[in-house]
């Protein structure tokens, strides 16, 4: 009879290591089901042929929208004066010599020390030339800023036959955006990558 309870207590503890061992496989055979990706969670990048990996990078490329390039530059331009601005000009030269004498007349006021040299103070010495001898110009210059716009695409690839794929990059820049290209002379920085291959 106690052979007998000793069998059976064999037995359960054997029974129970056996039911832990299985209860063990069951739960490692389960993580290592849930670490294989279903169909859908798979890596959709490789295809079957060079053809069906450039249409996705296009598609990828498309969906990633354009950001707009702005170039602007300055050209200078000679330009005959017009009648008008030749009035304009002659009145302020006229204007800029009437200034200049009378500081030169009261200069020589001050330093002159008897009644003729006062009266000698209108005739001269004069340091500013005469109207006639100060020139107008016949021509001007003018500044024209042209601004050139291009759009750009946020994604580019290339193809790259010794790793057979499209190596594509996305850049740091929100859609739309107006970017200066004098703007710091700064490339903009990469996003993102990403490869689909053949």
């Amino acid at each position: 009879m106690k052979g007998l309870s000793t069998l059976a207590l064999f037995m359960a503890v054997v029974g129970s290591g056996l039911v832990g061992m299985l209860v063990y496989a069951g739960l490692f055979y389960s993580n290592a089901r849930r670490t294989i990706p279903a169909p859908t969670e798979m890596d959709s990048s490789h295809f079957q042929s060079r053809e069906e990996a450039e249409k996705a990078a296009k598609e990828w490329i498309s969906l990633g929208g354009v950001y707009v390039m702005e170039t602007i530059t300055t050209v200078r331009h000679s330009v005959p004066i017009t009648a008008l601005e030749k009035k304009k000009l002659k009145a302020q030269r006229d204007q800029a010599m009437r200034k200049t004498i009378e500081a030169e007349y009261s200069v020589c006021l001050e330093k002159a020390q008897t009644d003729l040299a006062r009266e000698l103070c209108s005739f001269g010495p004069r340091e500013v030339p005469l109207a006639d001898e100060v020139k107008i110009p016949k021509k001007k210059v003018i500044e024209q800023r042209n601004v050139k716009t291009v759009e750009v695409p946020r994604r580019e690839c290339s193809d790259d036959p010794e790793l057979r794929s499209f190596e594509c990059i996305e850049l740091k820049v929100e859609r739309d955006a107006v970017v200066n290209r004098l703007d710091g002379g700064k490339a903009i920085p990469i996003e993102s990558f990403q490869q689909f291959r053949y």
